[in-house]
């Protein structure tokens, strides 16, 4: 069972990577996003354009994005299995 998970948690990872995930945001006119984004809102948008199911508390993300631009942010999968996602805020 440990092997089947590791090997399932491998090929989530190798998925993650090759994927960017767009999330749209809006701002003022200084730039900064009304809100921001947090790992919920890019989990909902992995399901909801990918079809791929990450729980929101395995994406480490230490503080809530604030503004536009690229980030890669780990995703634990998996003991000693950490997942690379890469994440698009623009408008």
């Amino acid at each position: 069972k440990i092997e089947v998970e590791t090997s399932e948690a491998k090929a989530l990872a190798a998925k993650l990577d090759t994927i960017l995930v767009k999330i749209p945001a809006s701002s003022g006119a200084d730039g900064r996003l009304y809100g921001s984004v947090t790992a919920k809102d890019i989990a909902e948008r992995l399901q909801k354009d990918y079809g791929i199911t990450v729980d929101k508390r395995k994406i480490q993300l230490s503080d809530p994005i604030r503004a536009y631009g690229q980030y890669d942010l780990d995703v634990k999968l998996y003991t000693d299995i950490v997942g690379k996602v890469h994440v698009l805020v623009c408008n």
